[in-house]
């Protein structure tokens, strides 16, 4: 619901390292990459895209917060910053 309606999130994460982190971020698509459930996102701590894995997200909160589409920021840059 929240990347229909452009409403950020708040996750905290647990990488790989089994460090966690808590993030804003703008949620743009789930992706299925077998066996995995992907959250692609522009984050807002990073300033750049980043993947999250959706079974390492411990906690997510939909926020108030909308944001609007910005020039290197949206889903169509992110499918273009993949392929470069």
């Amino acid at each position: 619901g929240a990347i229909r309606t452009q409403h950020k999130v708040l996750v905290a994460y647990r990488r790989a390292d089994g460090t966690t982190s808590e993030r804003t971020i703008r949620p743009l698509c789930l992706t299925f990459m077998a066996p995995l459930w992907m959250l692609s996102a522009w984050c807002e701590l990073r300033d750049a895209f980043r993947n999250f894995r959706i079974d390492r997200i411990l906690e997510l909160s939909v926020l108030e917060a909308t944001f609007e589409d910005e020039p290197g920021r949206t889903l169509v840059d992110l499918f273009t910053h993949l392929r470069t």
